[in-house]
């Protein structure tokens, strides 16, 4: 069960915004890196090959040269595009064909025709025959033009080959929806095809670079910010963005440690050194002979990893950045403590006034004459099967969650043969630990925070018979604050931390999510001293050791990161 991995119902609108932002830089990156730079640097860096003269028959025969991409066509005779013949009249082979043709006939799709046609290439001296020919030009009238310019000027044709596998697809993905396919088409997916680039129009390598790193820049932030958004009620409206930033939950708001933060490294490298064999390995790019599928898998994949490698980078500084925050976020957490002797006034007015009964006065006198002393023991913890709570425990723990806590965690405490159910969540930038119970229908509430000193304050809500007054003590300071609100608690409980962190001229300790047992038994151990010494209770205390805590209380080192 993982803490803080779904904020409630209360998930701002900024995480939507960002995923939104994000799917969209990762669609413009597919669009820009995948689909137009790849190709471009591939044409690009095979320019530097050494250009081999054929015919149209011998292109055909052999197919592309082993050693490079370039060839000169001595005997190119180019035709190019006519008006695009759609049959709007309903003659078309399938209504759906029918559609697309009525839509292509439109005049305001002249400039969406103008790109998608493609003109032809044929031996000098042959005569064009209906259908699919094998040697096309890639799409675009000005293409044709520029080649058709060519072989008027010099006789032959300069061009980039590669396999042109577009009948080949077409009658596959019609075959697989049952689709009637055109004799023409099928006959030209028999035999090999090749797309032509004039060698004239191909980009450089300064611009081709621009398209690929701009378009593997944008997918790698998009990412980023996909991973970085709190999950929440907008993963039902927009699913894509929520799966595509489900690996980030790991590195989400500084979550995760050393280990978490090395292996996320570790694999970002992997992604990135997959990427180059991907793409130069098995994609042959910049090499004759080069396959678009392989290189664009190996664009995608240096994107992951490019985008892994700066999300940990992002979580150790936000995690830095809290660290290095801590007493400027209680700064606007809490209220000014310059006024402190007022403060402190009126709050021991409020408890004097609303204090909780006493302890009897029989159970005190047996307490203070009984030279009695029972070893203190840890309870057991556990977390709980059950996953759900008494309706006043969910009303406080969503109130936490409001306020920025992490989602619930149902654990189970359980001293001898008694056991019971509490909630356990970390919040205000890590600084509380909230717990919540219901014992006997009475709520209990108790924030616990620990100092760098290791000095621990717990603050309840009254209900707890072993906190229902203001005790001071070598390692925990107790407060009780009569209220019912789990945010006011946390707001008074606030108050008193920096009060007292103040006081010791120290700071909060960062909590870790996944250390709520080792603080609960940390201060369970230093409130069980804080009583015994305050002749509250009995009690042999040994020393003990919980991850980065130790009693007797100690100097709290940075947070160990598991």
């Amino acid at each position: 069960m993982l803490m803080g991995l779904f904020r409630s119902s209360q998930s701002t609108r900024g995480g939507f915004r960002r995923a939104s932002f994000g799917t969209l830089l990762i669609v413009c990156g597919i669009a820009a890196g995948v689909f137009a730079g790849v190709p471009m640097l591939h044409q690009s860096l095979t320019m530097t090959q050494t250009p081999v003269q054929l015919s149209c028959v011998e292109l055909l025969r052999g197919g592309i040269p082993e050693n490079t991409s370039i060839v000169v066509l001595r005997d190119a005779q180019v035709h190019p595009p006519g008006e695009l013949e759609l049959n709007v009249d309903g003659g078309a082979a399938s209504p759906m064909l029918g559609k697309v043709q009525a839509v292509l006939a439109h005049p305001r799709a002249a400039v969406l025709v103008d790109r998608l046609v493609r003109g032809d290439v044929l031996p000098r001296g042959m005569t064009k025959r209906p259908g699919p020919q094998p040697l096309r030009l890639t799409p675009g009238r000005e293409t044709a033009e520029a080649a058709l310019n060519e072989t008027k000027e010099t006789g032959s044709l300069t061009v980039h080959v590669s396999e042109d596998p577009t009948a080949k697809l077409i009658c596959k993905i019609a075959d697989r929806l049952s689709l009637p396919i055109p004799d023409g088409m099928q006959q030209a997916a028999e035999i090999p095809s090749f797309s032509l680039k004039p060698a004239s129009l191909i980009a450089t390598q300064r611009d081709a670079l621009l398209w690929c790193v701009g378009g593997g820049l944008s997918m790698a932030f998009g990412l980023i910010l996909c991973g970085s958004s709190p999950i929440g009620w907008w993963a039902v409206l927009s699913p894509i963005s929520a799966l595509i930033g489900l690996p980030g939950v790991i590195l989400r708001n500084g979550r995760g440690g050393f280990i978490t933060w090395f292996l996320s490294l570790i694999a970002g490298g992997a992604a990135l050194a997959a990427g180059y064999h991907l793409a130069f390995e098995m994609g042959r790019l910049g090499q004759a002979g080069g396959i678009w599928l392989w290189q664009s898998a190996g664009l995608l994949s240096a994107s992951f990893g490019l985008a892994a490698i700066l999300g940990t980078l992002l979580s150790i500084r936000s995690k830095r950045r809290m660290g290095d925050d801590n007493h400027d976020a209680l700064a606007t957490m809490v209220p000014s403590v310059t006024s402190s002797s007022t403060k402190k006034h009126r709050r021991n007015t409020e408890n004097e006034e609303s204090s909780a009964e006493p302890r009897p006065a029989a159970l005190q006198s047996m307490i203070s004459t009984n030279d009695y002393t029972r070893r203190y023991l840890d309870p057991r913890l556990n977390v709980s099967v059950n996953m759900e709570t008494a309706a006043d425990v969910q009303k406080q723990t969503e109130s936490l969650e409001r306020l920025q806590f992490d989602s619930p965690l149902i654990i189970e405490i359980a001293r001898g043969e008694d056991t019971i159910e509490a909630t356990v969540q970390v919040g205000c930038r890590n600084l509380v630990l909230a717990m919540t119970d219901c014992l006997d229908e009475n709520l209990r509430l108790r924030m616990v925070s620990i100092l760098e000193d290791g000095h621990v304050v717990i603050s309840g809500n009254g209900a707890d018979e072993r906190l229902t007054d203001t005790t001071d003590g070598d390692t925990s300071s107790l407060r009780m604050h009569v209220t019912g609100k789990a945010a006011k608690l946390v707001t008074k409980h606030l108050e008193v931390a920096a009060e007292i962190a103040e006081k010791r001229r120290t700071k909060m300790v960062l909590l870790e999510p996944n250390e709520w047992r080792d603080v609960i038994h940390y201060s369970e151990r230093c409130m069980a001293d804080t009583l015994h010494h305050a002749h509250l209770e009995k009690w042999d205390i040994s020393s003990a050791s919980y991850g980065r805590f130790a009693f007797p209380p100690q100097e709290v080192s940075i947070p160990a990161m598991v």
